[in-house]
């Protein structure tokens, strides 16, 4: 059985000023940091001959949506861009809940980053409203930032100013196949909705009026953090396809992975790949953040990195 996940890659330019912006913008602290090892190179599709360092980051020690920063003597192109904006596929932003939307935008401004717009104002359902901002860290990673308006009692208490990472968003071509693939992992839909009120393109800052096909999946129905968010940007079906799959690797810019932990690697395996995962390599040893483990790591319907870790 797979968890929620429990961690999620992020190749930066710098990783001294990727720990500092996230601490200073999100009260992420730094829990373990050291070099990358060669033998992470054919699980995690790099170059063996490049110098590497990690840090492992989080708002507390639960051990729940933590951040794995990865920076490389010589860093590689950002995997965003304007030209795959409205047809890209693959991990396209990290979600975070926070106690005042708008003073972490201005902490995130303040600290290096940049956000387009103040947070702006949408319900989520009948029960639940939101003040959500969209930013960029100083490589461009998409962070988006809510407090709640209404209905914040339903995820549970806020322990600190930022929370760990609540979801990753993956955006697809097929949200059916996305979604399918994710509900056999046993996360449930918590809401699926197309999204087309008049505020979305301030807050998604797009150059057009644009809806989308959202959908949150929550582990087994009721772990809050460690969510998949699946998006795809409707009447764009005339955009090829540009998936990220063979560029979201390190040394790129960008969400590499996310991170869920087995309790039966070779059958979670064996099951990732009759749902149509590609295994890219398996290995056992020392995995930044986690200790020894075992490891495999498949490509999702997407083209998108999972990492499943067994501790040996």
């Amino acid at each position: 059985m797979l968890s929620e996940v429990k961690a999620v890659t992020l190749g930066v330019s710098d990783l001294q000023r990727a720990c500092a912006f996230y601490e200073n913008a999100l009260g992420y602290r730094v829990q373990a940091r050291g070099a990358l090892h060669a033998g992470l190179a054919p699980l995690w599709r790099f170059d063996a001959t490049l110098r590497g360092e990690y840090a492992v980051i989080a708002p507390d020690d639960s051990g729940l949506g933590r951040i794995r920063l990865v920076a490389f003597d010589a860093p590689g192109q950002q995997l965003w861009n304007a030209d795959n904006l409205y047809n890209g596929s693959g991990y396209y932003a990290l979600n975070f809940r926070c106690a005042d939307a708008l003073a972490t935008m201005q902490a995130i401004t303040a600290a290096g980053g940049s956000s387009a717009h103040e947070p702006s104002y949408w319900e989520v359902s009948e029960q639940v409203a939101v003040r959500d901002s969209i930013n960029d860290d100083p490589d461009g990673v998409r962070l988006d930032v809510f407090s709640y308006e209404r209905g914040g009692e339903l995820r549970g208490p806020l322990d600190t100013d930022v929370s760990v990472v609540q979801t990753i968003a993956l955006a697809t071509r097929d949200v059916a196949r996305s979604v399918a693939f994710y509900k056999a992992l046993g996360f449930e839909v918590l809401f699926d909705r197309v999204l087309d009120f008049p505020e979305l393109q301030t807050l998604l800052g797009t150059d057009r009026p644009v809806r989308i096909h959202n959908v949150n999946l929550i582990k087994d129905g009721h772990i809050v953090p460690g969510r998949v968010e699946m998006f795809a940007y409707l009447d764009m079906q005339h955009l090829p396809d540009a998936p990220l799959r063979d560029v979201a690797v390190p040394p790129n810019i960008g969400i590499l992975s996310a991170t869920l932990l087995s309790d039966a690697l070779d059958a979670d395996v064996e099951r990732l790949q009759q749902l149509g995962a590609q295994l890219i390599a398996r290995d056992v040893l020392d995995v930044p953040g986690f200790g020894h483990c075992a490891i495999a790591t498949l490509l999702g319907p997407d083209g998108e990195q999972l990492e499943l870790l067994q501790p040996a």
